[in-house]
């Protein structure tokens, strides 16, 4: 089920049984062209502050396959501009919708894939990194230029997350939790710039490699229940950065 969105967000009962039976539902549109650009001016700034931070430590940003994929987080809990973003109100609407009146951030990044690479990131369920409960949390893929078969769109294996947290395996480039040459590898999920790919943590998903001459840009948003807890010690997370109380953007 694909809708356009310009300021609000009311999910429709097609969309909510979507998210229900098959885990993952589609904005298209949801960001307008401005509303992008600034995002991506604001990450880039970001990037290049941490760079030079790093480079003066003698460091390096974090990177899955040196010169074709690099992940960059916590960038809202260093960069006011971009926190400002992860509580935009189509965002809070979106979360609380699914989530309930009291959300959080939980984690943040950018997934940038370089040009003409070779390799796909594996099948995985986000969730199988840091198994928390209440689980599962919402999973906020946006699409900061448009994220095309070519260079390296994400693919969902609809309905995987009614099987809940499945195991996984180390690879050299991240967790496998489901084969790459099993029957059934899901659906491509090309979308246009702006457009938001909202799914549970324990949707198995994938992205294709880049085989296209420019860069393929995401930011990975991702909000959960408030009181999120680690499985391994049941401890709670701490410093999560709130986004609603009540059903209301909070600004804490």
């Amino acid at each position: 089920m694909i809708a356009s969105y310009t300021s609000r967000i009311v999910l429709t009962s097609s969309q909510l049984n979507q998210m229900a039976t098959e885990g993952f539902v589609i904005l298209e549109s949801l960001f307008a062209a401005d509303e992008v650009a600034a995002l991506d001016q604001d990450l880039t700034t970001f990037h290049k502050e941490r760079e030079e931070e790093l480079q003066s430590k003698g460091g390096a940003e974090g990177i899955s396959r040196a010169g074709e994929i690099l992940f960059s987080g916590f960038i809202a809990e260093n960069n006011d501009k971009v926190k400002k973003f992860t509580r935009d109100p189509k965002l809070v609407e979106l979360t609380t919708q699914l989530l309930g009146g009291d959300v959080d951030l939980y984690y943040n990044q950018t997934v940038y894939k370089n040009p003409e690479g070779n390799k796909e990131f594996p099948w995985h369920q986000d969730d199988a990194y840091t198994p928390v409960t209440p689980s599962p949390y919402l999973t906020c893929w946006l699409a900061v230029t448009d994220a095309t078969t070519e260079n390296g769109c994400i693919s969902v294996l609809p309905g995987s997350h009614l099987k809940g947290l499945q195991p996984h395996s180390q690879s050299p480039i991240g967790l496998v939790g489901y084969p790459s040459d099993a029957p059934d590898q899901g659906i491509a999920v090309p979308v246009a710039k702006g457009s938001l790919i909202v799914f549970w943590s324990t949707v198995l998903h994938k992205s294709g490699p880049n085989l296209s001459t420019g860069m393929r840009k995401a930011y990975i948003i991702q909000y959960s229940k408030h009181g999120l807890t680690r499985i391994a010690d049941g401890e709670l997370i701490p410093d999560l950065i709130p986004v609603a109380r009540n059903g209301i953007v909070t600004l804490i």
